[in-house]
C-alpha cells in the first residue's frame, strides 16, 4: 500500500526531505517527474524524437520517477483498435523492461474537457465513441490501471484562469465528485465493469483479490487527488470541501497527496504559484495532514523548486526540456537562460559548452557530440533513404540529437532539484533561496509574494536576520494584495481582467445567422487561427503577422476561424461569445472539424465574390486543414506558407513564411473598381 511520510524538517524550518512508498518503488522527496510520452505512435519503436528521449531518460541515474499523460497518445496517430489491443494489454514496466522507476499517470483532464469526441458515457446520457473513454473516474482509472500507473491524478475538470465565477465552482466540485468516485472504486473494486479494464492481467488480479496483493489482487497505486484554483481563497475552499467530503464517505486512508493543476498556464506568473501553494499548505495544515499529505505542482520544475519547496511542495514534473530542445535551445545551467544554438556560440567556454554537470549526456568529458556537430547535425536535411541507411548502419539520426539537447535540459533541471534536496538536508534551504532571488527577479517576486500571505510575519524576521532586506517587499509587511502592488513592491495584482465560460456551444455565435456584409473597402480576404488571447487581434499570433504586413493590411479583412464557431470576422471579435469560449481544435475532433469547414465554405460561397483575393495564413495542422478543405471545395484561394517546413507554430513566425504573403499581396495590388464591376 503506498504511503506518504515525511523523514525530516529542514533545520532552517523551511522545507521538508519526505519519502513516497510505493508498491515496487520509493520516492524520496523533493522528486522531479520528467514528462515522457511512452506512447509515440503504434508501436514501442515509433515517437522519432520522443522515442530516443524516452531510452535515454528512463536508463538515467538520479531518475525518481517519471509523468505521463494519460491522453497523450491522441497527438500521435493511435487508433482505438492500436490503443485497446496493444497499448493497453500491458503496463508500461512490462513493455519496457529497462523501466526502473515509478511511473506518475495524470488523468488527461486537460485534453478531455477540451474535446468533443470524448464525453460522459452512454449511461450517463453520452455518445458511445470508438476508444471507450469517457469522462468519468472508472473510465480514467481503467486506463491508468492498464497502464500500470505507480501513481494516478484522479480526474479533474481544469479550471482555466478568469472562468466566471459559477462556471469554475461547478467545475470543481465536479473534480472533488470525480475524486470521491475513484477513491470509492479503490475501495471496492467490484464496482468496476468489465468493459473499463483491458488488461487481463490487472482484471483478473482486481477480480481476485481487488487491490490486496495478499490476496492475489492487484497492487493498489499511490493516488494524489487533483485541485485547483487560481488563487489562495479557492485552493483552500477547494481542500476544505474535499476534505469534508472524504470524512462523510470515510475515505480518509485511501489518498497520499494533493496534486496542484491548472497551473502551466500562469507558471510565468511566480507570484501567483506562491499564493496557490500557499492556499493548499495552509488548507492542509489547518486539517492537521501536513505530515501524511505530500504536495504535487503539475507543470512546474525547474528554478522555480526551490521557493516552492520552501513553502511546502514535494513533487514536481517538467516538460520544458523536451519543448526547449524541440526549438533548439540550450538551458544555460549559471543563468537559466535558454540560449538558441545559433546563439550559444559566445557562450562556449574554450569552445566547450558551458555546463559542468558530471552527469550531462551531451557536455561531459566523455560525450562525443560538440557544438560544431550538434549545430551541423540539427541544421541537416537528409532525405528518407538516407536516414533509413543511417539507422540501419547504427547511426544516430537528427532524433538522436534533439534527445541529447533535451537530455541536457533535463540534467539542467534535475541538478537543480538535487541542489535543493542538500540546501534542505543542511538546514539552510532560506539562504540558497535568498541568493537565488538575488540573481533571477521572478524569484525575488515570488518571495515577495510569500511574506504577504505570511500572518506570523516570520519569513520576514527570517530574511531580515539573513540581512536580505533588499527582499523584503516594503517598510511594513501587508497582508492585502493590492497594497503591496500600489507599492511597486514587485508583486503584480491578481486579477485578471478577462471572464471567460465554458458553456459556449457552436450554437453560441455563427456569422452565418447574423445580418452581416463584408466591408466594402477590403479586396482581400484573409483567414487566420484563432488564439488564446482575446480579443485575437491583441494576440501575439495575429499582431506579429499585422504588424510585418505593414500598409497592406489597409486593404485586408481580417477573419479568424475559430475551433468552435468557423469563420468571425474581425468587426465581431468584441461580441461576448467570441470573447468567452476556450477552445482548441484537437486531432480526434473530427465532427468538430467538418462543422467548422462547412461554415468556412459556407462564408466563401455567400460573400466570397466579394473579394479579389481569397488568402489563408496558417502553420497550425488542423486550423490548416480546415482552410485547405474550405478553399478547395469552394474553388478559389490560396493557403500559406506554401510549403511549411513543419506544422507547428515556430513556421507561423518565420520571416520566410510571412514574406511569402507579403510577396503575393504586392504581386497583386488593388485593381480600381474591381468590386464594383464583380457586383454589377
Amino acid at each position: 500500500m503506498a504511503e506518504f511520510r515525511v523523514d525530516e524538517e529542514g533545520g532552517d524550518g523551511y522545507g521538508r526531505l519526505g519519502t513516497l512508498d510505493l508498491p515496487s518503488h520509493t520516492v524520496d522527496t523533493p522528486a522531479l517527474f520528467p514528462v515522457i510520452n511512452l506512447i509515440g505512435g503504434t508501436t514501442k519503436e515509433s515517437g522519432g524524437v520522443w522515442r530516443r528521449m524516452r531510452d535515454r531518460l528512463i536508463s538515467a541515474e538520479r531518475l525518481q520517477g517519471i509523468m505521463f499523460q494519460a491522453m497523450s497518445f491522441t497527438d500521435y496517430g493511435v487508433s482505438p483498435h492500436n490503443l485497446n489491443n496493444f497499448w493497453r494489454k500491458e503496463t508500461f514496466h512490462e513493455k519496457f523492461r529497462n523501466l526502473d522507476a515509478p511511473v506518475f499517470i495524470d488523468s488527461g483532464g486537460f485534453k478531455l474537457m477540451n474535446s468533443d469526441t470524448f464525453s460522459d458515457a452512454p449511461t450517463d446520457g453520452g455518445v458511445e465513441n470508438k476508444w471507450g473513454l469517457y469522462t468519468n473516474p472508472e473510465s480514467i482509472l481503467g486506463l491508468q490501471l492498464d497502464f500500470g500507473a505507480d501513481i494516478i491524478a484522479t480526474l479533474d475538470y481544469p479550471v482555466p484562469p478568469n472562468l466566471n465565477q459559477q462556471e469554475r465552482e461547478e467545475r470543481m466540485w465536479k473534480s472533488i465528485e470525480s475524486a470521491i468516485g475513484c477513491l470509492q472504486l479503490l475501495d471496492n473494486p467490484d464496482q468496476f465493469g468489465s468493459e473499463s479494464l483491458l488488461n487481463p492481467t490487472v482484471a483478473e488480479r482486481i477480480q481476485t483479490g481487488g487491490f490486496d496483493p495478499e490476496k492475489g489482487g492487484q497492487s493498489k497505486p499511490g493516488v494524489y487527488v487533483a485541485i485547483h484554483g487560481h488563487d489562495d481563497e479557492w485552493v483552500s475552499w477547494y481542500v476544505q470541501k474535499f476534505l469534508e467530503r472524504v470524512e462523510e464517505e470515510s475515505l480518509e486512508e485511501l489518498f497520499d497527496g494533493f496534486a496542484i493543476g491548472s497551473l502551466v498556464p500562469l507558471r510565468s506568473s511566480i507570484d501567483v504559484l506562491v499564493n496557490i501553494v500557499n492556499g493548499a499548505k495552509q488548507a492542509i495544515r489547518g486539517k492537521n495532514l501536513e505530515n501524511e499529505i505530500g504536495l504535487h505542482v503539475f507543470g512546474v520544475g525547474g528554478k522555480q523548486v526551490g521557493l516552492l519547496s520552501l513553502l511546502g511542495a514535494d513533487s514536481f514534473d517538467c516538460s520544458s526540456h523536451m519543448q526547449t530542445a524541440q526549438y533548439k535551445k540550450y538551458t544555460k545551467p549559471s543563468t537559466w537562460e535558454h540560449l538558441h544554438l545559433d546563439d550559444l556560440e559566445e557562450h562556449l567556454e574554450n569552445g566547450e559548452f558551458p555546463c559542468d554537470i558530471e552527469r550531462c549526456p551531451l557536455c561531459n568529458s566523455d560525450s562525443e557530440v560538440d557544438y560544431e556537430l550538434l549545430q551541423e547535425e540539427l541544421n541537416l536535411n537528409l532525405g528518407y533513404h538516407e536516414t533509413e541507411a543511417r539507422k540501419e548502419r547504427g547511426e544516430w539520426i537528427k532524433s538522436d540529437y534533439y534527445a541529447i539537447l533535451a537530455g541536457h535540459n533535463f540534467e539542467v533541471y534535475n541538478d537543480e532539484l538535487q541542489r535543493v534536496r542538500d540546501a534542505i538536508a543542511e538546514g539552510r534551504l532560506l539562504e540558497y533561496v535568498v541568493g537565488f532571488a538575488r540573481e533571477h527577479p521572478d524569484i525575488a517576486k515570488g518571495l515577495k509574494q510569500a511574506q504577504v500571505q505570511d500572518e506570523t510575519n516570520q519569513l520576514t524576521e527570517d530574511l531580515r536576520e539573513l540581512g536580505a532586506t533588499d527582499l523584503i517587499p516594503g517598510p511594513t509587511l501587508a497582508s492585502d494584495q493590492k497594497k503591496l502592488t500600489e507599492w511597486g513592491a514587485g508583486v503584480e495584482d491578481l486579477n485578471e481582467t478577462r471572464s471567460i465560460s465554458l458553456k459556449h456551444t457552436p450554437s453560441s455565435f455563427d456569422i452565418l445567422r447574423q445580418k452581416y456584409s463584408p466591408p466594402e473597402e477590403d479586396d482581400v480576404l484573409l483567414l487566420i487561427p484563432c488564439s488564446q488571447a482575446k480579443p485575437y487581434s491583441i494576440s501575439r499570433t495575429h499582431s506579429v503577422l499585422w504588424n510585418k504586413l505593414g500598409e497592406r493590411t489597409d486593404r485586408i479583412h481580417k477573419v479568424t476561424i475559430s475551433g468552435m464557431y468557423g469563420p468571425v470576422p474581425v468587426e465581431k471579435e468584441q461580441e461576448e461569445a467570441v470573447l468567452e469560449y476556450e477552445y482548441v481544435l484537437a486531432n480526434e475532433d473530427n465532427r468538430q472539424r467538418k462543422l467548422v469547414t462547412k461554415r468556412l465554405k459556407e462564408y466563401l460561397e455567400r460573400y466570397g465574390d466579394e473579394y479579389d483575393h481569397i488568402v489563408g495564413y496558417c502553420a497550425s495542422s488542423n486550423y490548416r486543414q480546415v482552410i485547405e478543405d474550405a478553399i478547395e471545395a469552394y474553388g478559389r484561394g490560396e493557403v500559406f506558407p506554401r510549403n511549411p517546413r513543419a506544422l507547428q507554430l515556430t513556421e507561423h513566425f518565420r520571416n520566410t513564411n510571412i514574406q511569402q504573403l507579403i510577396d503575393y499581396l504586392d504581386e497583386n495590388p488593388v485593381v480600381e473598381n474591381s468590386k464594383e464591376a464583380t457586383q454589377n
